[in-house]
């Protein structure tokens, strides 16, 4: 056998880059692993737990052996230093997906016409509960001069998140954070149309699939499945597919208010201690929006995933 890479997946076939010989083949999982690894998939549905499913994802360190055809087989997946996972929408019931597996970093990709808070804190949150460490990138700058300074931007900013801004089409801050990247491993993720392949291909230098531009400044969604890819400086980036929902497993209300900590200290001047800030009297929270002090996007974000938190007791 032969240890390798996961660096990219179709369906139930994924390509493994080998370490000693730097082959790519497509390989699959034997058919009773793939079996159990369905099971314990609609084990973690059900329970909601944030553990890393024995599904193959990019990232991975697997051991491969050949059958002579061409054909790899998995054979062994090795133990995770990382993983960036998310439960899926009703669609496809609530089942737990890995997105990545051994990254360093998870780089959010947002841009106009609408900065979803909502998804961007469910992002980093998922990032800290996989142990990624979490970076934010306002893109499209050229069609939208003042987003490092929109509140949507800004608020992450302000809490100490990294905050990069640039331009795919035109090169603006590329370089910043190309240096932010060097050397380590990377997941971009972003709603679809933030600009995620654009900033690839130029991070990379390879031919990436790159949607049209809507006359809104919105994108079209090119990238279907994960992929990893290799940066001429050092490092690599996974680029992931557009996604809309992020449901998070394993949350937990401490880890919750640690994301939100400007609203939790407000909530401490609160009239009642369980203040769900939306119609108490004596509300501090509701007194911050009101004098502009905090974004209402971060207010209502907070309610949505601490109702999530209380309905998984």
């Amino acid at each position: 056998m032969e240890t390798g890479t996961v660096i990219g997946q179709h369906r139930e076939t994924y390509a493994v880059r080998l370490d000693e010989s730097g082959r790519e083949v497509a390989a699959q999982l034997r058919y009773w692993e793939a079996a159990q690894d369905s099971r314990r998939r609609e084990e973690l549905s059900r329970d909601g737990e944030n553990i890393a499913a024995q599904q193959v994802a990019v990232g991975d360190r697997v051991q491969v052996s050949e059958d002579g055809a061409g054909q790899g087989i998995i054979e062994q997946i090795e133990e995770r230093r990382t993983v960036l996972g998310r439960k899926s929408g009703k669609r496809f019931q609530y089942r737990y997906q890995v997105l990545a597996a051994n990254a360093d970093q998870l780089a959010v990709v947002v841009s106009r016409p609408r900065i979803a808070v909502g998804f961007i804190d469910r992002c980093l949150l998922a990032a800290r509960l996989g142990g990624l460490q979490p970076l934010l990138v306002a893109n499209k700058v050229d069609i939208d001069p003042e987003v490092g300074e929109r509140p949507e931007v800004r608020v992450y900013r302000d809490l100490g998140l990294p905050v990069h801004i640039t331009s795919a089409l035109e090169g603006t801050g590329l370089d910043e954070l190309g240096e932010a990247l060097r050397g380590r491993s990377t997941v971009l993720c972003g709603l679809s149309g933030t600009g995620k392949s654009s900033l690839l291909a130029r991070l990379t230098g390879e031919e990436i699939r790159v949607g049209d531009v809507r006359r809104t400044g919105t994108g079209k969604q090119t990238t279907v499945s994960c992929r990893l890819y290799q940066l001429p400086a050092g490092g690599s980036v996974i680029d992931t597919p557009g996604v809309r929902v992020f449901g998070l497993a394993g949350l937990t209300e401490v880890e919750l208010r640690a994301h939100f900590s400007e609203i939790v200290e407000l909530a401490a001047g609160c009239g009642f201690r369980d203040c769900t800030h939306s119609h108490e009297p004596d509300c501090a929270v509701r007194r911050a929006l009101e004098q502009g002090l905090l974004l209402e996007d971060r207010v209502t974000s907070y309610q949505k995933l601490l109702r999530e938190c209380a309905g998984h007791r």
